[in-house]
């Protein structure tokens, strides 16, 4: 399968459609853009089961605008309609395939469970485990003593009224917050959130993961 064009019109029909598609962001004048023209036009004939799509920004101003971008090429990855990656700059050949199979590989199950936690703002805790499993950062929210009886491993102590005035010891990205039962770490969830913080609160908390005789630490 050869590229094709992507218009306002028909981008969103494209990209929410079940299967891969890759999508390039382009203009005339961009240097970059005519360099990688090739290698994406041979990866498109090497897979002939994605769709690959290209956009003339200078074209398709509005969809450019609403998608964002910047800087030019930019290179997006759709799955089953969600966006799964989003860079911009040019790719070679071997990097472009390392994004294809890293693309084929997603377990959309759990991407799913992913953005349904962020839309909500809590998560269940199979989610949880799963999350913690692949190293998701952990704030335990409860007072000192109970943190000392008995935490989720790895989980890092602020108590929740501590949160507010050590909040830069937190890492960018996604929180996962838990204290007792969920409730804590629920306001601690919506204080995050308004200082502009990617927060998730683990439903059933600590308690819940002891009931289910998982692992704490001492």
């Amino acid at each position: 399968m050869t590229t094709q064009a992507l218009t306002a019109s028909s981008f969103e029909s494209i990209v929410t459609g079940e299967g891969i598609v890759l999508v390039d962001f382009w203009a005339d004048w961009c240097g970059p853009c005519k360099q990688f023209a090739p290698v994406f036009e041979a990866a498109s004939e090497k897979h002939p089961d994605i769709v690959f799509g290209k956009v003339d920004t200078e074209a398709e101003r509005e969809l450019a605008a609403m998608a964002q971008i910047s800087s030019i090429p930019t290179i997006m990855a759709f799955r089953d309609g969600i966006l799964v990656f989003s860079q911009p700059g040019a790719l070679p050949a071997t990097a472009l395939e390392e994004l294809i199979s890293g693309v084929r590989a997603i377990d959309m199950d759990e991407a799913r469970r992913q953005i349904a936690a962020a839309e909500s703002g809590e998560i269940d805790l199979d989610s949880f485990a799963a999350e913690h499993a692949m190293g998701a950062f952990v704030l335990d929210v409860r007072e000192d003593d109970e943190y000392a009886a008995g935490h989720v491993p790895g989980a890092v102590h602020i108590p929740m009224g501590q949160v507010g005035e050590r909040i830069d010891e937190l890492p960018d990205g996604p929180l996962l917050v838990i204290c007792r039962s969920g409730n804590r770490s629920r306001q601690v969830c919506e204080f995050l959130r308004s200082q502009g913080r990617q927060a998730i609160n683990v439903s059933d908390g600590t308690m819940g993961w002891a009931d289910r005789g998982w692992p704490l630490e001492s």
